[in-house]
């Protein structure tokens, strides 16, 4: 439909902007470790004692999973080779085994997404009518919060007919084996053992709260209307980093790198496209739900 739409408009992408960049993908993975090599460091040498690590080591903790989250997305997208054997078995040791996932479990339902978006078809569907249901925005959150989800979470990505993961035990290895290293990080070279117990609060609560919040902004209705978030660097940085947060340009072109959306924007708003179409654009996470949280148009 958004193809449709913009063929209509008579936009056309740059070809240029399909093309692939190794470095900047290595790039995105690096920085993602960055965050997580920042947290066992101030597990090691943050002064002030637990109380201290433990609230500095919540907000690396879920930067780091923010960005992990978003790349196990891109990387269903092939964000390493196209390859896809290559990138998936690289994807889910370096990536998706830290927060308990798999690159090919979350293409099988995030594609349906793609195929499905706004439907009733759609896995990842939810809107505000939902939370208004669940008591409003604060009551949602603070379900997410206290791990409400968790057993949702467990059967949306492990038992769900989409996932098809009942029968592949066998191919969850890697999990085990990033859980092991993230321990051993956490017990050896940080010193500060409980550290992973925030890591995995973090991965059961406020990460994927966060995903789920993105969604309701970038796909408001019962509609396949996707839009964009021209967010302050903050709310990108926790809500959709790595330019998941030119959703609108990521549903019209899917095979888009990630690290182009950004151009593809800048060549939609220089061709006018989000003055003529506002409804596709918003410009703060924040305010956006705070206004629908209020039934605020």
């Amino acid at each position: 439909m958004l193809r449709e739409h913009l063929r209509a408009e008579s936009f056309r992408l740059s070809p240029a902007l399909m093309a692939r960049s190794p470095a900047a993908a290595a790039g995105y993975l690096l920085s993602a470790h960055l965050w997580l090599a920042a947290l066992v460091l101030a597990g090691r040498y943050l002064p002030g004692g637990a109380p201290a690590k433990v609230a500095l080591g919540f907000v690396l903790a879920l930067l780091a999973q923010r960005a992990l989250q978003t790349l196990v997305h891109h990387l269903s997208h092939d964000l390493l080779t196209r390859n896809r054997a290559l990138n998936d078995a690289l994807g889910n040791l370096l990536v998706a085994g830290f927060i308990g996932m798999r690159v090919q479990s979350y293409r099988r339902i995030h594609f349906v997404h793609h195929a499905e978006n706004g439907s009733v078809s759609d896995p990842e569907f939810i809107d505000f009518s939902i939370v208004r249901e669940k008591g409003g925005l604060a009551r949602y959150i603070l379900h997410y919060a206290l791990g409400g989800e968790l057993l949702a979470l467990v059967r949306k990505y492990y038992f769900s007919k989409e996932s098809k993961e009942r029968a592949a035990v066998l191919q969850m290895g890697h999990i085990a084996l990033c859980q092991l290293l993230l321990l051993a990080l956490f017990v050896w070279v940080a010193q500060a053992g409980y550290l992973y117990l925030v890591w995995l609060y973090v991965a059961v609560s406020w990460s994927p709260m966060l995903s789920r919040l993105r969604f309701l902004v970038e796909h408001p209705g019962k509609d396949d209307r996707t839009v964009s978030t021209a967010g302050a660097w903050c709310e990108v940085l926790l809500f959709a980093p790595y330019q998941f947060n030119y959703h609108f340009e990521h549903h019209a072109w899917p095979a888009l790198p990630p690290y182009r959306l950004h151009r593809a924007h800048d060549e939609l708003r220089a061709a006018g496209y989000f003055e003529r179409h506002p409804e596709y654009l918003v410009y703060s996470y924040v305010r956006a739900l705070r206004a629908a949280d209020a039934g605020l148009p």
